[in-house]
């Protein structure tokens, strides 16, 4: 009888243990159910706060995005505006140009006087207007003396239709000696409009002095060759002194012609050096642009300038 109830005891106790184990687990799973339910909770806050993160980036980015629009948009207009008013003002400078009585200039109609004097010639002058509005007189000065000319200025007058005198000017020539039985070419320009429209008549006449002295050193220009290459005239050739002497300030000069051997433009040939020994020889290159605005010529000539060289004692 003692056994038995020592056995309901232990069965009792047992039992007891049993269910406040279970109790045990109970609250031990709600404690870890609630954790992570706050933890949820917490990612569902910081994922929603993300959310109106991004939101607030996104619309600051689309505000960025439409703040770049609209000052690309300025930019271009501004840029767009800007050309239309270049181009307003190139317009508007050539019907300037045009409307500035220049469509009633015939330069065609001026009259060259050129004044004679004893062994010097001008000759072969001609008014050019070029594409850039300037009025261009261009011309030779061709010693026919048996003696050079030094110190050579040109005075140019200019007249209206009335034969009253608008201005006066003078030009020397670019060189510092002009040889017997050469010539040089020249160009004055004219860039204001306002003072060769009324031009009718240029009186051109020549001043200098006389060198006697004779030149020992003698350059004279041997051409080789000339083409045409992608719209360009190439003129190669070279030079040669042939005096007796050294020579230095060597300048080469082409006078390109029309059909009336009037001087249409000028061009300088590239050299290598400026001086040259007795026999010695340089090549020398000359390209001319040929396009829309380049003066219409049937024919060249060079012509080469130079000082005798001063011998060291």
């Amino acid at each position: 009888m003692r056994n038995v109830k020592i056995k309901n005891s232990k069965i009792f106790i047992n039992l007891v243990l049993f269910f406040c184990l279970l109790i045990l687990l109970f609250l031990m799973q709600f404690f870890l159910v609630s954790c992570q339910a706050k933890d949820i909770v917490s990612n569902l806050k910081l994922g929603n706060n993300n959310i109106k993160d991004n939101n607030i980036s996104t619309t600051k980015n689309e505000n960025n995005i439409e703040n770049i629009k609209d000052n690309t948009i300025e930019n271009t207009t501004t840029k767009t505006q800007v050309n239309d008013e270049k181009k307003s003002s190139d317009l508007e400078n050539l019907e300037n140009f045009g409307n500035n009585n220049l469509n009633y200039f015939d330069y065609n109609k001026i009259t060259i006087d050129t004044t004679t004097s004893i062994g010097v010639n001008i000759k072969n002058c001609n008014p050019v207007l070029d594409y850039f509005g300037n009025l261009n007189i261009y011309g030779e000065v061709e010693n026919i003396s048996s003696s050079s000319k030094t110190n050579v200025v040109l005075t140019f007058d200019f007249y209206n239709k009335n034969n009253e005198l608008i201005f006066s000017d003078s030009q020397p020539i670019g060189v510092n000696y002009l040889r017997t039985s050469t010539k040089i070419p020249f160009n004055y320009i004219i860039k204001n409009s306002n003072m060769y429209i009324d031009i009718a008549k240029i009186k051109i006449g020549i001043n200098y002095k006389d060198y006697y002295k004779l030149f020992l050193g003698n350059v004279v220009v041997r051409q080789q060759q000339f083409y045409y290459k992608n719209n360009i005239l190439h003129i190669d050739g070279e030079l040669i002194n042939i005096g007796e002497n050294s020579v230095d300030n060597i300048i080469l000069l082409a006078s390109f012609y029309d059909k009336l051997d009037k001087v249409v433009f000028i061009r300088e040939g590239y050299l290598q050096k400026t001086n040259l020994e007795p026999q010695e020889q340089e090549n020398f290159s000359l390209e001319v642009l040929l396009g829309k605005y380049t003066p219409n010529f049937t024919h060249y000539d060079f012509e080469v300038f130079f000082e005798d060289s001063i011998k060291m004692q």
